[in-house]
């Protein structure tokens, strides 16, 4: 009888191994929250039928998803989602993203890594010629359950920093916050380097989504550049828009405030 082949592309097609594919396929699925915490995935044999690979490829795209310790498979039981919760970026709520510097000491999901003067990456520097080769930087790391799925950084330009006397604790960040007015924020994906590698607990070279904000004062100054890393199988965007019309001018859209 002949073989039915597989709905996956061959790698030939693609340059993607099926089994990769797979765990593509299963990978986006945790990541929207189609398999709740706690609910079961299809069983081996329903993926071999359903997407008409052999029982191998099932079992490498699983052990890859398990060692990401986004499944749990139990012996005669069947395999679980580990966690369903996805986490919404929050670039352009300025006031959430200070607001939580006073307390962040007794947050046992967020852990301040550095707080102090920073080398300035070049890519930054090149952007963002007032931050200069060195600024006050805020670096904290976030994560649900010990789940590791944020890395950022806040760089300051020191003369902003001693202006708010940033070096005295979060309540200046909250004062430097009270005083943005103006959000320029570009998202990109980038591969991990040794440090997120580790702090997120993924292999270096793996994407990471990377959210830059920088952060003006009325008058046009850059009070803050922030960038945070995301592990995209944690973390989603989610913005909501509506279309404004003022008077008789064209309607725009807009970004609707949490």
């Amino acid at each position: 009888m002949r073989r039915r082949r597989s709905v996956l592309s061959s790698t030939a097609d693609a340059g993607i191994t099926r089994y990769l594919q797979l765990y593509s396929i299963l990978s986006q699925s945790l990541a929207d929250g189609e398999y709740k915490s706690a609910k079961a995935l299809p069983s081996e044999p329903d993926l071999v039928a359903r997407y008409r690979v052999s029982r191998t490829t099932v079992r490498r795209a699983l052990l890859l998803l398990e060692q990401e310790g986004r499944i749990l498979r139990r012996r005669g039981s069947g395999t679980y989602a580990k966690t369903s919760r996805v986490h919404g970026s929050r670039g352009f709520d300025v006031e959430a993203l200070y607001a939580e510097a006073p307390a962040i000491g007794k947050n046992a999901d967020t852990e301040i890594l550095h707080r102090a003067p920073l080398e300035v990456p070049p890519s930054l520097q090149a952007a963002y010629g007032e931050l200069g080769d060195h600024a006050f930087a805020v670096q904290r790391a976030r994560s649900d359950h010990g789940e590791p799925f944020q890395l950022a950084v806040t760089y300051v330009p020191d003369a902003v920093a001693r202006r708010y006397g940033l070096r005295r604790g979060g309540a200046a960040l909250e004062k430097l916050a009270r005083e943005v007015r103006g959000v320029d924020q570009v998202t990109t994906a980038v591969a991990a380097d040794a440090v997120s590698a580790k702090q997120l607990k993924v292999a270096i070279g793996a994407p990471l989504l990377r959210i830059r904000a920088a952060f003006t004062n009325a008058a046009g100054e850059l009070l803050a550049v922030d960038e945070t890393l995301l592990r995209p199988d944690r973390a989603h965007l989610h913005d909501t828009l509506f279309r404004d019309r003022v008077g008789k001018s064209r309607a725009r859209w807009q970004l609707k405030s949490a």
